[in-house]
């Protein structure tokens, strides 16, 4: 294999395998920073979709490939296997959930979204943490989750992107310095 490729096919695997990590902390980083309640919810949905894919897999009793693993345990049984797409289909189903119900479809956010999970599916299956049919499977179910989380928490979600817009004045420090602070 041509070393361009391979080393390509590497930084992207990685950067794959790393995105649910960056996705948890990213939602924490906003909503601490920001003081922002709709990230903190985004990351309980996080959490419910990944106790829900560890429920899955105690359900059909998966097997853990030890090429996927990212932990190796003291009794030589790999632990931590990938639920990556599933992850990604919830955060888009989650968005895209949200989109149709405020009526502001946005076809750049709509492309980027979908190619992240094209991605990841790819990367998953290159890899071989997961055939085309595990994937299938984890993008309805993220999906399913994704749409149910939003409609659940929808008031949440909107009230807390209102009260953000009604809690902030501007004040012009400079002429070409515009600040917005909470009240």
């Amino acid at each position: 294999m041509d070393p361009l490729i391979f080393h390509t096919k590497a930084i992207v695997n990685t950067f794959i395998r790393l995105m649910p990590i960056g996705f948890y902390f990213g939602t924490i980083i906003m909503g601490i920073l920001f003081t922002d309640l709709r990230a903190f919810i985004l990351l309980m949905g996080f959490i419910a979709n990944d106790v829900i894919s560890f429920g899955f897999r105690q359900l059909f009793q998966t097997i853990d490939l030890p090429t996927c693993a990212i932990v190796e345990s003291n009794k030589n049984f790999f632990t931590m296997p990938s639920s990556h797409t599933q992850t990604v289909s919830f955060l888009m189903s989650f968005f895209l959930t949200e989109m149709y119900y405020k009526n502001t479809f946005n076809p750049v956010n709509f492309i980027l979204l979908g190619f992240i999970l094209m991605l990841t599916s790819w990367s998953r299956i290159n890899v071989g943490c997961e055939t085309i049919i595990d994937v299938i499977f984890a993008i309805g179910i993220g999906a399913l989750i994704g749409a149910t989380y939003y409609k659940l928490t929808e008031n949440w979600v909107n009230a807390s992107t209102t009260s953000t817009k009604q809690n902030t004045n501007l004040v012009k420090v400079a002429p070409q310095v515009e600040i917005y602070q909470r009240t």
